[in-house]
């Protein structure tokens, strides 16, 4: 028995040859999809992995500070910041011109100035918040001080708590929030740098000693 050959028509046989592509596509589709679908996920996976670095990071930064806060030295801007002599470099050398010339009256009143409480920090509180965990104080210096760059470097050492060689901190430190630095460069000479400065602070403690 003989097979009778089977006969395409042309719009049949073009079908055949549109639709034969199809099922590689889907497939090539769904192989796509999935890794997008993988990418996406791996990204969740980080967003949330990064957010709860950050989450841990944050906490253990409040811990710190509330272990910081707990024992904080009353008195810290009194014997370490108020008691700061600036302008070293200065005194010394009008030291040496007033042994040479002891009437200059210039020098004497800039020593006077620089030595004995002219030139010195001092702050005054202003007012004073508190509530379920901390005490707030605003201290506001009385008068603007001159100082130099090492000067400064020291001074922000103590205050905000960091170390730039030689100067770090001391025991004790409260946490202080700087609400107001004005900072304005005083021409003496070509090879000084001598600034005038100006500040007012927010002291922290912790209420729950």
């Amino acid at each position: 028995m003989k097979r009778l050959p089977i006969k395409f028509s042309n719009t049949a046989l073009w079908t055949i040859l549109i639709c034969a592509p199809i099922p590689f596509f889907w497939v090539l589709f769904n192989f796509i999809f999935g890794i997008q679908k993988l990418n996406h996920l791996e990204e969740e996976i980080n967003r949330i992995h990064t957010k709860a670095i950050r989450s841990q990071q944050i906490l253990q930064k409040e811990n710190l500070l509330l272990t910081s806060l707990k024992n904080p030295d009353p008195h810290y801007l009194d014997k370490h910041v108020e008691t700061l002599t600036f302008l070293l470099p200065e005194i010394k050398k009008l030291e040496t011109l007033q042994m040479e010339n002891p009437e200059d009256e210039q020098v004497n009143r800039r020593l006077q100035f620089l030595k004995e409480g002219g030139n010195r920090l001092i702050f005054s509180e202003e007012q004073i918040r508190s509530n379920e965990r901390f005490t707030e104080v605003e201290e506001k210096q009385q008068h603007p001080v001159e100082m130099n760059e090492e000067d400064l470097k020291k001074l922000l050492c103590l205050i905000e708590g960091i170390t730039i060689w030689p100067y770090g901190p001391k025991e004790g430190r409260p946490q202080f929030i700087i609400k107001d630095f004005r900072l304005n460069r005083k021409e003496l000479s070509s090879q000084e740098k001598v600034y005038v400065v100006s500040m007012q602070l927010i002291k922290r403690e912790n209420t729950n000693e």
